[in-house]
């Protein structure tokens, strides 16, 4: 798991070295940076929540017990 943990942070830091190429370029407009970050932004939200998730899934504790009609999804 900490493989997966450790590209997802490798690929965060690739998108914030995008974020930041276009926030620099003065030649690109305000509106098209906007147009141009909207999707990165969109991808790191997804990599922050998969990380997240990833990160409360290797803190847990798992007993062998049978517990599925105790799984809740959204816990």
């Amino acid at each position: 798991m900490e493989k997966i943990i450790n590209c997802i942070d490798s690929y965060l830091k690739d998108l914030e070295n995008d974020i930041m190429g276009i926030v620099n370029d003065q030649t690109i407009s305000l509106t098209e940076k906007n147009r141009l970050m909207e999707p990165i932004a969109d991808q790191k939200k997804v990599l922050v929540y998969t990380k997240e998730a990833l990160i409360k899934i290797k803190n847990t504790k798992y007993e062998a017990k049978c517990g599925m009609s105790q799984f809740n999804p959204n816990s």
